[in-house]
């Protein structure tokens, strides 16, 4: 089959078709090539990945500037701060980078400054390279934290001095600036973290010298820096409150609707804990023998004091008279005397017990209960709840308050809030209705189409099959007829044959006849 045979079967495959059938066959081949372009186009698309994002000038020039050097295919997005590489090449890079120090995060570090120092250089350009190199380590760790987006260390290193300053030596101090990510936020334990972090990296840095700031310009600094705990200490309690008093709440709520139902009942509890922790020493003496009440002898010491003998004894007349001089009063007269003294004293041992009380912190000082029900209620109501909730919750008449009243609920706003909620779900299941009901119709064209391509490619098929069935059965008609003619060629010269070898006197007649005629 040579090229003018096929040229002709093509001209007259494309002259058999109908308009309809010829748009179809070029849409479809369109179609069909576009595909096969798009998806060899993403498949050889190279896939880029992030290398580095947040990247400052500084640092995304010299990444660049090495990139280029290592022809390396790269993009830049984000006004140049993000740089993207083919995906199979990004660990690979990177640590090619790190290898040279980039990113150095725009800040200089000790390992920017060795090797870099010249003997001309100064004692005060050696203080500030030095001070920029700690400035920069700082703000590198200072980063790695993870609500920390961006930040800078500004540090204040007075020079030392042999000579005297008559304002008195200043202070080393520090200030702070820090970008976080979005939603995120330091706790005041994170914040007292970088500030010991920066106090114990500068000599002679106190931590209340140190200032951090944040992108709103809000001071995280002024926080209290104390190991005092007081402040913890208030908060667990307070915290041990709150709990208390829920968890009371919750047991006369639950307690309550369960006899007059769901969001009929309002209860608040308000509880006053002591905190104040208490030893109590009890000292107790009791006689080890109950019938007599006395206690063990242990020991006896007893004086005995005796006296006997001769003695005079004072006589006269009472007052001045006797001391006159020259006054004959009334002389001593003599006479015998005694004297007997016994002290007894006795020690006895008694039982002693000593009983050490140490009362727990968090005890009950004062409870005030608070009970709503959305109803009227009598007297005798309000008593049998008050009743039920003291039960329910210890209550002392001498230490805590129930009040218990009936008022009816206003319920506009719940109700409102219900209805919209309610609208809210119908508008989201119209949604989800109308999201299924376009997608059913999508996958229903796209399978009509679906189908109609399909079958316009197989009537296509079938009517190619049919004409190359056509002209096969013209081919194969003519050859047949060809094939006839020569059959009945053989025939005839078979008779002939056979009439020459049967009958060969009439034969020769015949062509006697012939060649007369002619």
């Amino acid at each position: 089959m040579n090229f003018e045979e096929i040229k002709t079967r093509i001209i007259e495959f494309w002259e058999s078709k109908s308009k309809t059938q010829k748009i179809r066959f070029i849409s479809g081949t369109i179609i069909v090539l576009l595909s096969v372009f798009l998806l060899f186009y993403f498949i050889t698309k190279p896939q880029y990945a992030v290398l580095y994002s947040n990247l400052d000038t500084k640092d995304a020039g010299e990444i660049v500037k090495r990139l280029d050097a290592m022809k390396v295919k790269y993009r830049l997005i984000d006004s140049g701060k993000t740089i993207e590489v083919e995906s199979k090449d990004v660990y690979k890079i990177r640590l090619s980078l790190a290898q040279e120090g980039l990113p150095s995060g725009g800040e200089i570090g000790f390992n920017d400054i060795f090797g870099k120092m010249n003997l001309g250089m100064t004692e005060w350009e050696k203080q500030v390279r030095y001070n920029q190199a700690l400035q920069g380590e700082l703000t590198r760790t200072i980063k790695e934290l993870n609500q920390v987006e961006e930040a800078r260390v500004h540090l204040v290193i007075p020079q030392k001095t042999l000579f005297i300053d008559p304002s008195g030596q200043k202070e080393a101090s520090a200030a702070v600036f820090l970008k976080l990510k979005p939603g995120e936020k330091l706790e005041e334990e994170e914040v007292k973290g970088i500030i010991n972090l920066i106090s114990h990296s500068v000599e002679g840095l106190k931590p209340e010298n140190v200032t951090i700031v944040d992108e709103y310009g809000r001071v995280l600094s002024n926080i209290s820096l104390s190991e005092d705990n007081s402040r913890q200490i208030v908060d667990s309690q307070f915290a041990v409150q709150y709990k208390f008093q829920n968890d009371l709440q919750s047991k006369v709520q639950s307690l309550l609707e369960q006899i007059f139902g769901p969001g009929n009942v309002a209860v608040r509890v308000n509880a006053q804990l002591n905190f104040d922790k208490k030893v109590v020493e009890n000292k107790l003496f009791t006689s080890p023998n109950p019938e007599s009440g006395e206690g063990i002898l242990r020991s006896v010491q007893e004086i005995k004091e005796y006296f006997s003998g001769n003695s005079s004894s004072p006589v006269g007349v009472p007052g001045t008279t006797s001391q006159i001089p020259g006054y004959q009063g009334q002389q001593n007269q003599g006479g015998s005397s005694s004297y007997q003294k016994t002290d007894t004293v006795k020690n006895y041992e008694l039982n002693e017990s000593i009983e050490n009380i140490t009362i727990a912190p968090g005890a009950v000082k004062k409870l005030t209960v608070s009970v709503v029900i959305n109803r009227n209620l009598t007297d005798e109501e309000k008593n049998k709840i008050a009743s039920l909730v003291g039960s329910a919750i210890g209550f002392d008449s001498n230490r805590d308050i129930i009040t218990v009243e009936g008022m009816t609920f206003e319920r506009s706003l719940t109700e409102s809030l219900a209805k919209q909620m309610e609208e809210d779900k119908k508008s989201q299941a119209r949604q989800r209705l109308y999201i299924l009901v376009i997608s059913a119709i999508a996958l229903i064209l796209v399978f009509v189409i679906a189908r109609r391509l399909l079958t316009a490619r197989k009537r296509a098929m079938e009517e190619k099959l049919a004409q190359q069935l056509i002209l096969q059965q013209a081919a194969t008609s003519s050859k047949e007829k060809e094939d006839l003619n020569i059959l009945e060629e053989k025939n005839r010269t078979r008779d002939i044959e056979m009439l020459v070898r049967n009958r060969p006197e009439d034969v020769a007649k015949i062509i006697r006849s012939w060649l007369n005629e002619e």
